[in-house]
């Protein structure tokens, strides 16, 4: 434990707080998000594109508009109908590999990419993201996990969405929010949201 706490400092992570927290793991908080430059990246492609505003203003078309119309029926939901309904919205669209849409192996989408183009499994996560924040959740409840599936053996992200003290997560694989508890072949790597990113440290049995 001394010597991977050690190599966290090292590499910029200082722990602000350790808590037992997603799929059974160790959580080390660090309130930047710097080293995760595709991340970064992506949010201020997304603050510039500004989605919600350009789509109340009537400058958005096609799925666009589609997807300001779905946040406008879904403003007088409970929270927990809000989080089912947006993860079934958003599932509906093709996954398609990043090689085949940008021409490149890793490409984070802003919403509107998506909206328009579609993409795959951290671009759905990060539509989702963005939709709860148009719904007025809180960024702290909102989580991008990249993770390992280990049935799968290949990387992989999701949405992980704290309501009412539970983590569910948002996967394009499921067709409903499952609680994380119940995904033990997911270990995750990283987490990230608008201003904090996680790290993950395997507890001793």
């Amino acid at each position: 434990m001394r010597f991977t706490l050690t190599a966290l400092m090292v590499v910029g992570i200082v722990p602000s707080s350790w808590a037992a927290g997603l799929f059974g793991m160790i959580e080390i908080k660090a309130n930047t998000i710097e080293s995760i430059p595709k991340w970064v990246d992506a949010l201020g492609r997304m603050n510039g594109e500004n989605l919600l505003a350009k789509c109340r203003n009537g400058q958005c078309l096609g799925k666009q508009q589609d997807w300001h119309a779905f946040v406008q029926r879904m403003r007088g939901a409970d929270r927990y109908e809000q989080m089912v309904q947006v993860h079934r919205w958003l599932n509906r669209y093709k996954y398609i590999e990043d090689i085949d849409l940008w021409g490149r192996t890793d490409y984070w989408a802003t919403p509107g990419e998506f909206m328009t183009m579609s993409g795959d499994c951290e671009d759905y996560s990060i539509a989702k993201y963005y939709t709860l924040k148009a719904l007025g959740w809180s960024d702290a409840d909102l989580r991008l996990v990249v993770l390992r599936d280990t049935v799968r053996n290949i990387a992989h992200a999701v949405l992980a969405v704290n309501y009412n003290g539970e983590n569910y997560i948002l996967d394009n694989l499921a067709t409903e929010p499952l609680q994380d508890k119940y995904l033990r072949q997911y270990t995750p790597y990283y987490a990230v949201n608008a201003t904090t990113r996680w790290v993950f440290i395997k507890p001793l049995d």
